[in-house]
């Protein structure tokens, strides 16, 4: 009797143990789930046309189209609302490293309704090597005239 209890107990312990290292869900983010089509243009003397581009905020993290091909994986991104403002603004920013460590993206937007607008630089080794202007709107919205 007291070999099938410890064998009971230790199933018990075993269960318990394998229930309690689930995979943590990762926490969404205050913009999941929304995709924006901007245009992005480079800054400078020379800036050439507008690129077309679109920013994705998924499960916790920041991304844009050309990111996979150029190394660089979603990243975490930060996002703060400001509900006095009418309608409500939300900025967020987000720095994102790829393979190669010495560069990186940096992205700073402000969201005002199905409205983006923001700046874009890239840095190498802590330096601004080129910078950008976008505006944009919410994947599916027509932007608005002005």
């Amino acid at each position: 009797m007291k070999k099938i209890i410890g064998a009971t107990l230790m199933l018990a312990f075993m269960a318990s143990t394998v229930l309690a290292q689930k995979k943590e869900k990762v926490p969404p983010g205050p913009l999941d789930k929304k995709t924006y089509t901007i245009d992005l243009t480079k800054d400078g003397k020379k800036p050439g046309p507008a690129e077309k581009e679109e920013l994705s905020f998924k499960m916790g993290k920041f991304s844009w189209k050309k990111m996979i091909a150029d190394g660089y994986k979603a990243t975490a991104y930060e996002a703060t609302f400001d509900s006095t403002a009418s309608p409500i603004t939300c900025t967020f920013s987000v720095e994102a490293t790829g393979d190669n460590k010495d560069l990186v993206y940096k992205w700073d937007g402000t969201i005002t309704g199905d409205d983006v607008e923001g700046t874009a630089a890239v840095l190498k080794k802590g330096k601004q090597k080129e910078s950008y202007t976008f505006t944009g709107t919410l994947k599916g919205k027509k932007p608005k005239k002005e």
